[in-house]
């Protein structure tokens, strides 16, 4: 677990990590041979190009908008909403605003 966690402390996902002109942040919070837990910011503008998911995923929106490609079809995530992307899915991700994303990966 990442040591930014502190146990017994209420905290908020979206504030881990800030935006930054023109850029990508990440930071894993947790990860293993089976899985992998990372927050993302992405300033308005960035995004991810087209690429494969390694294992099913769950994208929970934390802030923000984006539009997410996915096997061809674009959707729009905002706010509190979730996106599952299957194995091998081909996605994309592209902050129309500034956007803050979790991820939950799971590698088997």
């Amino acid at each position: 677990m990442n040591e930014v966690i502190k146990a017994g402390e209420v905290f908020k996902l979206a504030e881990l990590l800030p935006y930054q002109e023109g850029k990508i942040v990440n930071m894993d919070l947790a990860h293993n041979d089976k899985m992998k837990f990372v927050v993302m910011s992405f300033d308005a503008g960035t995004g991810l190009s087209e690429h494969a998911a390694p294992g099913e995923a769950l994208v929970m929106a934390l802030d923000g908008e984006a539009v997410i490609g996915y096997e061809g079809q674009e959707q729009v995530i905002h706010a509190g909403e979730t996106f599952k992307f299957d194995k091998f899915g081909k996605h994309s991700v592209s902050a129309t605003k500034q956007f803050k994303m979790a991820l939950l990966l799971v590698l088997e």
